[in-house]
């Protein structure tokens, strides 16, 4: 069981560092008006920064914020918002936002989980945006944060966001569910020591309490979808484990869906383009999370 887990470590955490970039797709048509954008910083280090995305022309619109992977100690938020992502979910009718955090190993895991709940808490507050109905999307690394945010109420808490403001989680390719597992069986692989390690250290108790799977007991958030490239067996294994866990106490929806012809990477960059079917999961998830809330639509 143990070497078979190796493998599945090995073979799920490949290229799990940068996230590509591609380019932005073409407007929208579900709601008029260009998009505007404000930076919006949180915290002094350059890192602690949001950038809102919105249509001109959008009011009080449920709110989604992107974080983005690169093994806590890289990445970007332009690989959501330099995509197509951005376009995408304003044209239909959200407010979207990437989150930036900062890096291991000059904070902790804890301090970047802090960085986004007070990043989040900030959001709130800017005119536009509902601040009671909110939307992680996570990639990656950037999953593993917005899992345990969604499981662990502790964290937005301490940064005064009500828990019941968050009312849905959505993963792409999450990089960790259930640390220890992954620990133990990924000594010597090169990703586990290279990002794993540093990360989350040798503190199998440490390691437990920053795992989501380990807060699946009641309070979660209501709703999850969890999508993983069909070829990374590690994320979809510890998916599964997640929803399981998140039904039995009492979450209304925890799917988890396996995207065919897609990669670590491009499940990621390929968000909000035209006929993406990752994309397409997505946007029926969100309809079913809000499911009485009318959006204009101008063709």
């Amino acid at each position: 069981m143990k070497a078979m887990l190796g493998m599945i470590v090995s073979a799920g955490l490949l290229a799990a560092a940068t996230p590509g970039l591609v380019a932005q797709s073409g407007p929208h048509v579900l709601v008029a008006g260009p998009v505007v954008s404000r930076e919006l910083h949180y915290g002094p280090a350059p890192r602690q920064v949001a950038q809102l995305f919105e249509r001109e022309k959008s009011r009080h619109a449920p709110l989604i914020v992107y974080l983005h992977g690169g093994g806590w100690s890289a990445g970007t938020p332009r690989a959501g918002s330099a995509g197509a992502q951005a376009d995408h979910f304003t044209g239909a009718g959200y407010a979207y936002a990437t989150l930036g955090y900062r890096f291991v190993p000059d904070v902790s895991v804890e301090q970047q989980l802090a960085d986004v709940a007070q990043g989040i808490a900030l959001l709130r507050r800017q005119k536009g945006v509902d601040a009671d109905d909110i939307v992680l999307l996570g990639h990656s690394s950037g999953g593993h944060l917005a899992a345990l945010i969604g499981a662990d109420p502790a964290w937005l808490d301490k940064a005064g966001v009500p828990f019941e403001a968050l009312k849905a989680v959505v993963l792409l390719d999450p990089a960790a569910i259930d640390i220890p597992p992954i620990m133990e069986a990924g000594r010597g692989i090169g990703t586990v020591a290279r990002y794993y390690a540093p990360a989350f250290g040798d503190d199998p108790a440490r390691q437990a309490a920053l795992s989501p799977l380990r807060h699946a007991e009641a309070p979660n958030a209501a709703a999850w979808l969890m999508l993983h490239d069909v070829n990374n067996p590690l994320a979809g294994m510890q998916s599964e484990q997640l929803s399981v866990a998140l039904i039995a106490a009492g979450a209304r929806e925890a799917t988890v869906v396996p995207v065919q012809d897609t990669t670590h990477l491009r499940l990621n960059d390929e968000i909000g383009r035209p006929g993406n079917s990752a994309t397409v999961e997505i946007d029926a998830f969100l309809a079913r999370v809000f499911p009485d809330r009318q959006r204009a639509r101008f063709r």
